[in-house]
This record gives C-alpha cells, sequence and structure tokens, in this order.
C-alpha cells in the first residue's frame, strides 16, 4: 500500500500514556505474567519526565567476499546503552514515607523496567499489550544538583544483565500465570 502524499497520519500524546514499573521477578521477559507485573511496583509517578534512558543498538558484522565488488553486513552485538532512570528523590523530607523508587532500586537491586507507552498510565494492563522489558541490575544513586523551581531527584544508573531486554516486543501472556 501507497500512501497518497498529504495523508494525515495520526499520533498519540506522550503525556499520561507511559507506565512504568519495578518488577522484582520475570520467569520469560517475552512473555511476562499478569501475576509477575501485579508483584511489582508502579513507579510512574516517580519518572522525571524524559527521565528513562535506554537507547539500544547494535553492531553491524562485516562480510566482504574476495569475489564480490559490494560490502555486504549482517546484523552484529547488540548493547543497551547507557540506561538510568531519573527519579523524585523524598530521602530526609517529610515526603519520605514516599519514596519506592530510591528505595527500591538501591544499589545492588536486581529486578526489571517494565515500560508501557501509549495506553493512559490509569488503564489497567491487560493480556496482549506490548511492553518493554529490562533486566537490571542498580548501581549507586547520584544526588543531581537542582535548578532554580525543581524537585528534588536523584538518577540511577541501571546495567543489562542477563536475560536483557525486549524492546517493545514483550508481550503480557496469560491473566496469572
Amino acid at each position: 500500500m501507497t500512501l497518497k502524499l498529504g495523508t494525515e497520519i495520526p499520533g498519540t500524546s506522550a503525556d499520561g500514556n507511559i507506565t512504568t514499573l519495578w518488577v522484582p521477578t520475570i520467569k520469560d521477559i517475552k512473555a511476562p505474567t499478569m501475576a509477575e507485573l501485579e508483584a511489582g511496583t508502579d513507579i510512574s509517578n516517580y519518572v522525571m519526565l524524559g527521565g528513562w534512558s535506554f537507547d539500544p543498538s547494535q553492531d553491524a558484522v562485516s562480510d566482504q567476499r574476495e569475489n564480490a565488488v559490494q560490502d555486504f553486513g549482517a546484523p552484529g552485538r547488540k548493547s543497551a546503552g547507557d540506561i538510568s532512570i531519573e527519579v523524585i528523590d523524598n530521602t530526609n523530607t517529610e515526603h519520605q514515607e514516599q519514596n519506592a523508587a530510591v528505595t527500591l532500586m538501591h544499589e545492588g537491586a536486581s529486578g526489571y523496567i517494565v515500560r508501557r507507552r501509549g495506553i493512559a498510565t490509569d488503564t489497567p494492563l491487560a493480556v496482549g499489550q506490548k511492553l518493554t522489558v529490562v533486566s537490571v541490575i542498580c548501581g549507586e544513586k547520584q544526588v543531581i544538583n537542582p535548578d532554580a523551581s525543581t524537585m528534588i531527584r536523584s538518577k540511577i544508573p541501571l546495567f543489562a544483565k542477563a536475560p536483557g531486554w525486549e524492546s517493545e516486543t514483550a508481550e503480557i501472556s496469560s491473566p496469572k500465570g
């Protein structure tokens, strides 16, 4: 199918349509179950706008043949890149009891960052929805120096670990596993 020049393509605002979970265990990152996701913690309200950094890349494998005048290639190793998440940090404040993101993602903690895009945050998770799932270990919290009129926040460096990640290719499976 060819689109006619000038065809309007609708888009969806990111505002209010991203959910971020911290999930302690997932058996199959390609098909997390509702039970596994429900055992996690919704940290969406802690994540700063633009605070999720995940930039996977893939190397190219060179395929140069002596009998060819062209160079070919193949998909190579993948890298998760620099992963981090910037969150509200209520340490030492009157709201210190509401500090789930910092508490759960302390240095050395292992778990899964699960992200759902394109559906209102207050819409429940459902079988068949597509997710990004990243298996991580947390690094040392980095306090962010505040600018004028900003919230107190910190950046948590994350490091990909086995079994790796699925970039919006994971699909929520059976209701309870």
